[in-house]
Formats: structure tokens, C-alpha cells, sequence
């Protein structure tokens, strides 16, 4: 029996298809079926029932499921007592959202590159919306962003929080203090895109202005953000910690208005490795930058909650 036919059909199982299975896996279509029709053909058995919309398991496939992740989970303890867990390498798909790009990633790469030296990253920067529709496909790995990921197999992990402020060039032209009335009727606002967490707690905010009142750009980018910030008189609503730069600088200032933003809650989600645990090694290191960055920007960002139960 071939290790690597079971991990395959195990990413099956987990992410619904043969296809994303291969993405996963960096194999062909083509690959993944000859490796089930191999394990169908060693069992006499058939793993998968294939309907028009939906795959799933057969009774002697959720059977196979149960010791295949065990077997795979004991090639990974073996793995590991002899090479140690310095020796972490291949590919991890890691999504961020950007206003972790725009704070401790820097840290996270330093420090997965002097821990693991022969770890892959393959990087994408989306909106939280976006990761989850990649991490539900398979097309990612791990999910650094601000919502839990529902679906079978994905677990989640609260990271901590980034406080959000009413952010304005420093110009005369703009208050140091305003109501949230005032602000609406003389600047556009901009938040992030709509039905993310920053854009569902600005709405909260506006209910109970009129109708229409308010003018508002949605942006998926920090950096765009801050342009817009710099080309016209406006208001954004941004994690403080990622224009630090800015307000240190006094181009940048904090409006203090009589409605607080809430913080933006951060949250990692993933599907774990019975094999590699990269994922989780990965997601354990983010955990200690957030940790890190909290300490050093106090009353720009809390720590994650207490995660000494995070296996790694």
C-alpha cells in the first residue's frame, strides 16, 4: 500500500473533489484518479460515490477514512522523532489579508524562514471573503483574516485584534473631534469592501443616520485607502497599527469621534495535515508574531487568547 495514495485520498475526501485534490497536491487530475483506482483496485472496493454536483464517501470509504488519517498521522510522529521538526519543508499556500501585510508580516516570513530554511510560501494577499472561498477549494492552505471559515474539516483559531480609528490627513480642514453626524454629512467615508467586518460595523454605526446620508468607497486595499485619503478630503476607517507610520509622522490623525469603531478581530482557519503539519507550524508562528506585536504596539492591538492547547 502506497502512503502517498492514502494521503490523496484523504485531500479528496476533505475538499470534496478530485480536482482540488490535485491543486493541492501539485499533481494532475489524470494522477489523482490512477492513485484511487489503484486503492479501489487493492481493497476491491469502491472509496467514492460520484454524483452529478457532490462526491462522496462510500460505507468502505469512511472506513478507509478512519485508519488512513491514523496511519498518516503515525508517518508524521516517525518523520519527526527521527528528523526533528527543523527539518519542515514543501510548499505551504498561506492567504492573508491585508491588514496583517501591513503590520507583523514581515516578522512571520523572518521568522518561518529562520525556523524552517527549506519551507516554500506561495502568497496571496485577498480580502477575508476571498480566503475563504480559496481555503474551501483547497487553493490555500492556511487563512490569516477576520471571520471563522465554516465547512467540513476547517478549523479556526482567534489571533487577536487590531483596534480600528476614524483616520484623516492631518489638515486644517479636518477635526481632531466630530460627531459621527458631522463627519457623515461633510466627507465621504472610506471602509473596506462591502460584507466585510470593518464595512457590517460602519453600517451598524450609520443606521441610525437618514437614508442615503452617507457617501462611502469601498476599497480592498490599504495602500488604495490611503491614497484616496491623500488625493481628497475624506475619512477612512483603518487598523491604527497599519498607518502607525503616518500618525507618527503627524500626515496622518486620529479623529476622535463619539462612536468607536469596534476592533477588528483576527482569526486563522485551516485544514490540518495529518502528514506535514505544515499548516499548523505555520499558524503556531503567526500566533507568537501576534503575541510580539501586541506587546510592542500597546493600544493598537491585543494578543491572541491564551493558546498553550495549540498543538503543533
Amino acid at each position: 500500500m502506497n502512503i502517498r495514495f492514502l494521503e490523496t485520498f484523504i485531500w479528496i475526501a476533505r475538499l470534496g473533489s478530485f480536482r482540488a485534490a490535485a491543486n493541492k497536491q501539485h499533481l494532475t487530475q489524470a494522477a489523482v484518479s490512477g492513485r484511487i483506482a489503484a486503492l479501489e483496485s487493492e481493497f476491491q472496493k469502491t472509496l467514492f460515490e460520484r454524483g452529478h454536483r457532490d462526491l462522496r464517501l462510500t460505507p468502505a470509504g469512511r472506513k478507509l477514512m478512519q485508519y488512513a488519517e491514523q496511519m498518516l498521522g503515525m508517518e508524521h510522529d516517525l518523520r519527526e522523532a527521527l528528523a526533528g521538526s527543523s527539518r519542515l519543508s514543501g510548499r505551504v499556500r498561506l492567504g492573508v489579508v491585508e491588514s496583517i501585510v501591513h503590520t507583523w508580516f514581515k516578522d512571520l516570513i523572518r521568522q518561518l524562514h529562520a525556523l524552517y530554511p527549506e519551507l516554500e510560501i506561495e502568497l496571496t494577499a485577498e480580502s477575508t471573503l476571498r480566503l475563504h472561498d480559496l481555503l474551501k477549494r483547497g487553493t490555500i492552505d492556511v487563512a490569516l483574516q477576520t471571520d471563522p471559515i465554516m465547512g467540513d474539516g476547517i478549523r479556526n483559531l482567534p489571533m487577536g485584534s487590531m483596534r480600528m480609528g476614524w483616520v484623516s490627513m492631518a489638515d486644517e480642514a479636518m477635526p481632531v473631534r466630530s460627531g459621527l453626524q458631522e463627519l457623515v454629512q461633510r466627507w465621504p467615508l472610506v471602509t473596506f469592501p462591502r460584507g466585510s467586518q470593518p464595512h457590517l460595523a460602519l453600517v451598524q454605526l450609520l443606521e441610525p443616520l437618514p437614508v442615503g446620508q452617507a457617501r462611502i468607497h469601498y476599497v480592498s486595499s490599504i495602500a488604495a485607502s490611503t491614497q484616496l485619503l491623500e488625493a481628497q478630503p475624506c475619512v477612512a476607517t483603518l487598523p491604527l497599527a497599519a498607518v502607525s507610520r503616518q500618525l507618527n509622522s503627524g500626515l496622518y490623525q486620529e479623529i476622535v469621534c463619539e462612536h468607536a469603531l469596534p476592533d477588528l478581530r483576527l482569526v486563522a482557519s485551516w485544514r490540518p495535515d495529518p502528514l506535514t503539519q505544515t499548516a499548523q507550524a505555520v499558524i503556531g508562528v503567526a500566533l507568537e508574531r501576534m503575541h510580539h506585536f501586541a506587546a510592542e504596539h500597546p493600544g493598537l492591538a491585543l494578543p491572541p487568547p491564551d493558546t498553550r492547547v495549540f498543538a503543533i
